[in-house]
């Protein structure tokens, strides 16, 4: 399998397809779940539908899925970095991107930072601030980095939110799978996972996704999206119960020239589940000038 030492870390990427390059820059945070669940040959299914007209790249962000878990490292501007270094490995000039969820602000500071590296970007249920002070999970999330940060993970483990099994997905997940139809097969999946998982590797994982999601916590990336200077897509699903759709409006409001496409029947990860979305993204890149 495809594995590159950079920046650090072991990451897992794979590409298929000829033509002009997409990178996708995947949501989540590092986690148990996420990492127990890996497919252990990288797996491609709706990606496909990309490589008939592009190259199509894609690869696991630091701690995800079947990339290493480093301890450190996962600032923004350094996961915009660890995405450069793979293009260069890969000798890739410019490319279409897609920041998906928490894979947006990495696309944002990317588009910034390396300008010359984008032709377009795509943002699909994404924000600026994924954790603003109001929202109720950020408040929960800051709670437990104060306790992983004065007395470590086992101690924020121990201190975890009501219903917390296996990672902290479940605080945004599960109305999100409600709204989907999917809660009894979610809540039955995290069942599995947590009885073949020991209390030593749940404790380890909390510690990594809480210093992971810590790097989104603080940051408004408002100033930043001013600076994008690459033709920009924002999508987002009607139903999605992870990203509130005012706040996919808000983005696209604050990036120069961005237009905004609203999909009433679609929910969170709006690429991966929607063939129509990703004709759409297609028909994008194809009009790039």
């Amino acid at each position: 399998m495809p594995f590159v030492s950079i920046n650090g870390f072991r990451m897992f990427y794979d590409v298929r397809g000829e033509g002009e390059v997409i990178v996708f820059v995947h949501g989540g945070f590092p986690s148990l779940d996420m990492h127990l669940r890996a497919d252990p040959g990288g797996g491609w299914g709706w990606e496909l539908d990309f490589t008939s007209d592009f190259r199509y790249v894609m690869y696991d962000r630091r701690g995800c899925w079947l990339s290493s878990r480093p301890e450190s490292g996962y600032d923004l501007e350094n996961q915009a970095r660890d995405l450069v270094e793979l293009l260069d490995c890969l000798d890739i000039e410019c490319a279409h991107v897609i920041g998906s969820s928490a894979g947006g602000p990495i696309a944002i500071l990317f588009a910034t930072r390396f300008p010359e590296r984008v032709r377009t970007m795509v943002l699909a249920g994404t924000a600026a601030h994924l954790w603003p002070d109001e929202d109720p999970v950020a408040c929960i999330v800051k709670r437990q980095l104060e306790i992983l940060y004065k007395q470590g993970a086992a101690a924020a483990w121990k201190r975890r939110p009501e219903g917390v099994e296996l990672s902290l997905d479940v605080l945004w997940e599960r109305e999100e799978m409600e709204e989907r139809g999917t809660l009894a097969e979610y809540e039955a999946r995290v069942s599995r996972l947590v009885a073949k998982s020991s209390l030593e590797d749940r404790e380890a994982w909390y510690g990594t996704q809480l210093r992971s999601i810590d790097a989104y916590i603080d940051r408004d990336l408002s100033v930043e999206c001013e600076r994008v200077r690459a033709p920009t897509l924002v999508v987002h699903g009607a139903r999605d119960r992870e990203v509130p759709v005012d706040w996919g409006r808000d983005l696209a409001a604050k990036v120069p020239g961005a237009d905004f496409r609203l999909y009433k029947d679609e929910p969170h990860s709006i690429v991966h589940g929607s063939r129509r979305v990703r004709e759409d993204l297609m028909a994008f890149f194809r009009s790039a000038d």
